[in-house]
């Protein structure tokens, strides 16, 4: 793809691969006091590497959080970035792609499911640790040469950066860090399923679970299951519910066992959906 940009900026150095439009590249930007990068839509995801100084970023998913010296943070894309520096000769990169290594790793997918966050994402930065230091100076030198020709090499710094993000760092500092992205691949389908009850049939919080944007967590909801969060958790809670309430000696204490809840917790759903105690549902579905 000739002459194609990540995310271009005056006096900006940028190096980018494009293999069947699967995109991997970075971009070098230096920034003076006052002065900004405003970009309406990004169409990739960025691990942005604060070289020098200190910034203030806004994007999608917060607004105007500072970045300082040493640090980085992320940018999921879909949506827009403004980037403020407040000291002279500041200085980013930018490491953008489509698809994140991170994702294929099992263990990070199964640590988030069962240790994510239950607040809705809103920043997060980490410290460049000594080796992952050592790895991004190495490529803003080369990228900054300008003598690569071949592209191709962004892939081989991908791979390197994300083995580096789970050497050195813990698990639940990457989980964290990439959450709107990985738990938007976790399998959606299991994403749902494994928490719909941790968060108690309420969709909103597992909207702030996934981490995503609301309006995108709806749009694939409906994409998978046809409906709305709340309508299917409601209707599939109840299809649980209504199964082991109906089986013999069934009591309150051992069917909030069966959905690993307190009986309190058990109590609030079914007078929500029910308007009835656990007792009196348990009562009702051995009539019918």
């Amino acid at each position: 793809m000739d002459n194609f940009s990540l995310i271009s900026h005056q006096d900006s150095v940028e190096l980018v691969y494009n293999e069947n439009n699967h995109i991997t590249g970075v971009t070098y930007i230096p920034l003076d006091k006052g002065e900004s990068i405003a970009k309406p839509h990004l169409s990739h995801h960025f691990v942005v590497f604060v070289l020098k100084g200190r910034v203030d970023i806004s994007c999608k998913d917060y607004t105007e959080k500072t970045v300082r010296e040493g640090h980085m943070t992320f940018l999921s894309k879909g949506g827009f970035l403004e980037v403020m520096a407040h000291e002279v000769n500041s200085s980013l990169l930018f490491f953008g792609f489509d698809e994140v290594t991170i994702r294929t790793d099992k263990s990070l997918q199964d640590f988030f499911t069962s240790h994510a966050n239950k607040d809705m994402f809103t920043h997060n930065t980490l410290p460049l640790k000594a080796d992952m230091k050592y790895i991004v100076d190495g490529i803003v030198t080369q990228v900054r040469k300008g003598k690569i020709k071949n592209g191709a090499i962004c892939q081989a710094w991908h791979t390197e950066l994300f083995i580096t993000f789970v050497t050195y760092y813990t698990k639940a500092q990457v989980t964290e860090f990439f959450r709107p992205i990985i738990s938007t691949d976790i399998n959606f389908r299991d994403f749902v399923e494994n928490n719909y009850m941790e968060v108690e049939c309420n969709a909103l919080k597992l909207i702030h679970l996934s981490g995503m944007p609301k309006h995108i967590f709806n749009k694939k909801f409906k994409e998978e299951y046809g409906t709305t969060p709340k309508v299917w958790m409601e209707e599939r809670f109840k299809r649980d519910l209504q199964y082991y309430a109906s089986q013999p000696n069934m009591t309150t204490k051992y069917l909030a066992g069966k959905f690993q809840m307190t009986v309190i917790k058990l109590c609030k759903l079914t007078s929500r959906l029910y308007g009835l105690k656990p007792g009196e549902l348990i009562a009702r579905c051995k009539q019918s």
